[in-house]
């Protein structure tokens, strides 16, 4: 399928690589992120459209998208936060993991979501982690808002089934994006280890909206093959 896609946290490391994958086949990408200068790049080298826009803020995210119709969503604004436990995560820690991470994630869907049901038409694809299913695969207060996400992307495809529009959550395992560097740790995530790269999660939502329309590839565990699940154990190569 093509049609116009939108790509949130089109910055980062995935999301640079999704948009770059779904312009060259020939969807018309709008790019969203908070970085207005990074934006700017993107699109200069992609060819995207971008919009500069706080997630987290609703009037915002309504004003910035308002009018366009999208036939694709790939939600991956996101942030990890330091390596603390639950008890000890400071409160504006905490609300910035739940403003970035959950409320940005309704204002996108509430956005986006009705104009898709309206058109019988759109596939949305969630990107999430592994973590929010499995204890102590992440930060606690990060990886609360990742299985709030699991529960929206569930609650979601129930509210749509009698809608052609398709629901899809990737579980992702260890990426080597450099997220993990918020973690605030001396401990190497990349080095001597094979990752999954972000150019491989760009394939998998390539290939998620490839299938046939009345195919849902509702969840995907994509992870490195030398890590189990939940990232507990990962040999090096």
């Amino acid at each position: 399928m093509t049609g116009t896609a939108i790509v949130t946290g089109a910055t980062g490391g995935i999301g640079d690589a999704v948009t770059k994958r779904l312009a060259s086949e020939g969807f018309r990408v709008i790019a969203v992120g908070t970085r207005r200068a990074a934006l700017d790049d993107l699109c200069e080298r992609y060819g995207c459209e971008g919009i500069a826009v706080d997630i987290g803020d609703a009037a915002a995210v309504e004003a910035a998208l308002a009018g366009l119709t999208a036939d694709v969503l790939v939600h991956g604004a996101g942030i990890l936060g330091p390596n603390l436990p639950i008890h000890k995560t400071p409160a504006e820690t905490i609300a910035g993991l739940i403003a970035v991470n959950l409320t940005g994630l309704f204002n996108v869907l509430r956005a986006v979501v009705p104009g898709m049901v309206e058109r019988q038409r759109g596939s949305i694809v969630l990107l999430g982690s592994i973590c929010g299913n499995v204890p102590g695969a992440g930060p606690g207060a990060y990886s609360a808002t990742k299985a709030a996400m699991q529960s929206v992307a569930a609650n979601l495809r129930f509210e749509l089934q009698e809608t052609p529009v398709r629901v899809g959550e990737i579980r992702l395992g260890r990426v080597r994006t450099g997220i993990h560097n918020q973690l605030e740790m001396d401990a190497d995530f990349y080095d001597g280890y094979e990752c999954i790269l972000p150019e491989d999660v760009a394939a998998t939502i390539s290939h998620m909206l490839a299938t046939p329309p009345a195919v849902d590839l509702s969840i995907i565990e994509m992870l490195p093959a030398r890590q189990v699940v939940g990232g507990t154990r990962f040999s090096k190569s």
